[in-house]
């Protein structure tokens, strides 16, 4: 016990030194995580998946309420709005392309059938914004790229995660009596009413925020909140996950309708959460991170080559899938050097290896072979994303900056050039990207105080000059 006692403390440190070690090398942290996982795990053979027990669901479970929570309430509404046409355009063409391509290779090379392979497909479509965050954050790009990207983590997240949901569903019901239109109806009514008690919770906790912080030791309560309403719809038969992701959602944007509205209806005020309480949620996903992929490390076999190929021969279509959409859809003042970390910035993360557990948990024949595989997926996506970033940056792919995306500009537009962006005072790390830029086009929604003039009085009037001779 002792051992691991102080495993888990040193994993703690080593975790915030791997943080720093990022910021200088832009070497991802959890490429390293995954890499110790891995020695403590196959390698080694110290640490197992089945030395995690019961632990190991629960921990997964939790994960994915933080992830999706956490998630949810950095889904500024007004952020979104701000680069809709791009980031959509983007994200949805990107993701849709990436499943059939994967869902087609999983189908051709996995002995599974193409409704498991889509499931698939799905959990490996999205972007993870816990290795494009931080990236983009030292990589200084510009202002509309780099909102671009933190939107389509964001986005993808949650979409991998909804339909992945909807498709294990239909994959564990498959066995009922049920008709295809029956089921997904149900699977439809789940989310929905899911989405309500996450919304309704919201507005419950919004409204009463204020009085639970008059109570000392309560910036957890949030975050037992979430799991109170994740056990709700759960033992409802409802989406679990789901009213966690709304709550997040909801939570953050409630605020933005304007009082005088609210004041209307409501005799009180609906609270927004403080920075102090959005960097605590920000340590408790950083906690979850660390853990995790070092738990996902130790999980990856290697007893059939064969996954393992698969896997980097699916980490190749993703980036093949993303050539042809930078290149159509990058915004015309993008530089090639920022198109071409776009082409790059596409690694899987927390959702998938989340996601590719609980096929295994919930029963699914096929949930092992999605496990195998994707497990070594995020691992070769992420070595794939630090590799192509480093070259990018040391300006060694030509054949991508001044050849595929050769129609872009060399440079960034100049200021005048530079489409304007509006960002959210409600979401920090847009704020922090436009400082960290200097961009003077980023336009900020919070309106500015108007400082008044200083009152006049006889000491700080101007004297009259003496008059000359």
């Amino acid at each position: 016990m002792a051992v691991v006692i102080l495993s888990v403390g040193l994993l703690v440190f080593f975790g915030h030194f791997l943080a720093d070690f990022f910021q200088r090398t832009k070497v991802p942290d959890v490429l390293i995580l995954m890499l110790a996982g891995i020695v403590l795990g196959p390698v080694t053979g110290w640490v197992e998946p089945s030395d995690f027990g019961a632990v190991g669901p629960v921990f997964t479970t939790l994960a994915l309420i933080i992830i999706l929570f956490e998630g949810g309430i950095h889904l500024n509404i007004r952020t979104l709005g701000a680069a809709a046409s791009d980031t959509l355009a983007i994200s949805l063409s990107t993701f849709v392309i990436t499943v059939l391509l994967l869902a087609y290779v999983a189908d051709l090379l996995l002995p599974i059938d193409f409704r498991t392979a889509l499931l698939l497909g799905t959990i490996l479509g999205g972007t993870s914004s816990a290795v494009v965050v931080p990236l983009i954050r030292v990589l200084k790009m510009a202002t509309l790229p780099s909102t671009i990207l933190f939107l389509e983590s964001a986005i993808t997240d949650i979409l991998v995660i909804v339909l992945a949901l909807g498709l294990l569903e239909a994959l564990v019901a498959t066995g009922s009596n049920l008709s295809t239109a029956s089921l997904s109806i149900d699977i439809a009514l789940s989310f929905v009413v899911a989405g309500l008690i996450g919304t309704a919770g919201a507005f419950v906790w919004s409204a009463i925020l204020e009085r639970i912080r008059r109570v000392p030791n309560t910036v957890f309560t949030t975050i037992a909140y979430v799991f109170i309403l994740y056990g709700t719809a759960e033992l409802l038969g409802y989406s679990g996950a789901i009213a966690a992701l709304a709550f997040g959602i909801a939570v953050a944007n409630f605020p933005n309708i304007p009082e005088r509205l609210v004041g209307k209806l409501f005799a009180f005020r609906l609270s927004a959460l403080s920075e102090h309480e959005r960097a605590f949620f920000g340590e408790a996903v950083f906690l979850v991170k660390t853990f995790f992929f070092v738990y996902l490390g130790a999980s990856i076999t290697f007893d059939r080559w064969q996954d393992g190929a698969i896997a980097l021969l699916i980490v190749a279509t993703v980036l093949i899938a993303r050539l042809p959409v930078i290149r159509l859809l990058a915004p015309k003042a993008t530089s090639r050097r920022d198109g071409a970390l776009m082409t790059a910035l596409v690694p899987k993360g927390l959702a998938s290896a989340v996601l590719a557990s609980i096929p295994v948990q919930r029963g699914l024949p096929e949930g092992g072979v999605i496990a195998a595989v994707v497990y070594p997926a995020i691992f070769f996506s992420i070595v794939a994303c630090a590799v192509l970033v480093f070259l990018v940056e040391r300006g060694s792919l030509v054949v991508l900056t001044d050849g595929w995306l050769g129609k872009l500009p060399v440079e960034q537009p100049s200021e005048a050039e530079e489409t304007p962006i509006a960002l959210s005072p409600l979401d920090p790390f847009a704020l922090e990207t436009a400082a960290e830029v200097h961009d003077p086009h980023v336009v900020s929604l919070e309106p500015k105080p108007v400082q008044p003039a200083p009152p006049s009085s006889p000491e700080s009037a101007t004297p009259e000059a003496p008059p000359t001779d």
